[in-house]
């Protein structure tokens, strides 16, 4: 017979907003190893890595890259998120808010569940250094999502970290901290605390 879980209600949400190459990758892992229930961990690179894409990519057309496919995949990556949790799914979310838009849909798609939205911040600097040691990836992407995108910008965050050092247990536990002592307000609902 088919399992049927019981009914759990839906997922609960922590999303990781920082720039490439901040430590969200090593923060969500390390997350879903130390919190008490299961956690999906859902990222737009997963999809990436999985060669879902198609290899053509063109300036003009239905291939052009910026103006077609990317919008429509950010879309349906954004789309996910609440199929996932209306499941029943906890989820860590690592992602790159590039555009107020994005960070307008999120809040739209997710307005009826329990989201958490972290800050990942990272020096520059050593953005710039993970990116020469890593070697995948185009060097400069990191500070352009901060300095360029403002990505920290449009919003106020939840609960904020500093990855400059690394993802330390100390960094791991704040987040956690911070996310079992949440009030009912946060930051990616409508309006102001205490407001509607």
């Amino acid at each position: 017979m088919e399992p049927i879980p019981p009914d759990r209600g839906p997922g609960r949400v922590i999303i990781l907003n920082g720039a490439s190459s901040s430590g969200k990758s090593t923060l969500a892992k390390a997350l879903q190893q130390t919190l008490d229930e299961p956690f999906l961990h859902v990222s737009s690179d997963h999809f990436v890595t999985s060669g879902m894409l198609p290899e053509r990519s063109e300036e003009q057309g239905p291939f052009a890259w910026w103006r077609e496919m990317r919008p429509r995949f950010f879309d349906g990556f954004h789309r996910c998120l609440p199929a996932l949790a209306t499941a029943g799914n906890d989820l860590i979310v690592e992602h790159i808010i590039e555009f107020p838009a994005w960070r307008a849909s999120l809040a739209r798609l997710l307005g009826g569940f329990d989201v958490f939205l972290v800050g990942v911040h990272c020096d520059l600097a050593e953005i710039d250094r993970r990116e020469r040691e890593r070697g995948d990836r185009r060097i400069g992407e990191g500070r352009c999502h901060v300095e360029v995108d403002g990505i920290h910008t449009f919003g106020p965050y939840d609960h904020e970290v500093d990855t400059s050092a690394g993802v330390s247990a100390a960094v791991v536990e704040s987040v956690l901290s911070a996310w079992r002592s949440r009030g009912a307000w946060r930051v990616l609902t409508a309006g102001v605390p205490g407001g509607s």
